[in-house]
């Protein structure tokens, strides 16, 4: 008997553009790809709600530019043990991207290192990437010209997906490790589950080992429960 797995699955696949359910969001995952590959784009700056996939995209980046052999920086600035000093170590880095920055917002000694960082990047040969719940606007930050300058590259809204679109990337997900899911399964899943993709795409993962131990390829509301200890 394998043994049953409590939710939530921490085991997720790492995020990878092509692994990017694009849904309405093909061109920003198009942009950010550009930003890896081609000099055109220097900057990015990716805005939207919890759980719609920027902290995918950007380290996604992070770990192309590293797997590239190019020395990149990830780091999501909502870590309170952070401090301003840590973007002043950052001189040589090929990409850096900052997840989260809002997140120090109104804090003075932040707000300029973020200024100072983007005017060396700029005149250096680095690239960054940021992501915020917000678009850049003087209601969020206190410094009118990091304003401007986190304005300097495309600044895109990613688009949520709808329970039509959060369906169709978890079934194609199934599909592609050869699991077969029973659609009672999948409507069971998403009742009892969170409805962030990445935490259902963990999920899925999830299911697949489990699975592949047990020696069967269709998922039914059973094995759900017994794998998840749900009822």
């Amino acid at each position: 008997m394998h043994p049953q797995l409590p939710l939530p699955i921490a085991h997720p696949s790492k995020p990878s553009l092509n692994n990017f359910f694009r849904g309405d969001n093909g061109l920003i995952v198009d942009i950010v790809a550009e930003l890896v590959s081609s000099d055109k784009t220097r900057q990015v700056y990716l805005w939207g709600p919890a759980q719609c996939g920027k902290t995918h995209l950007l380290i996604a980046a992070h770990q192309q530019w590293l797997e590239a052999g190019r020395r990149s920086f990830y780091a999501s600035l909502a870590n309170t043990t952070l401090t301003s000093k840590l973007l002043e170590s950052l001189d040589g880095y090929d990409l850096i991207a900052l997840d989260d920055v809002d997140s120090v917002a109104k804090q003075p000694s932040w707000e300029q290192a973020l200024f100072n960082l983007i005017n060396f990047s700029r005149e250096g040969c680095g690239k960054v990437i940021f992501s915020a719940a917000s678009a850049p606007s003087p209601e969020v930050w206190s410094l009118a010209d990091l304003v401007s300058r986190l304005s300097w590259g495309p600044v895109l809204r990613l688009a949520t997906l709808n329970e039509n679109e959060i369906r169709t990337a978890i079934m194609a997900s199934a599909e592609h490790r050869g699991m077969k899911v029973d659609e009672e399964a999948i409507n069971f899943l998403l009742k009892r589950h969170s409805r962030d993709l990445s935490s259902l795409l963990q999920a899925i993962e999830t299911l697949d080992r489990e699975s592949l131990a047990a020696g069967r390829q269709r998922i039914t509301i059973p094995f759900l429960k017994q794998c998840f200890e749900l009822d």
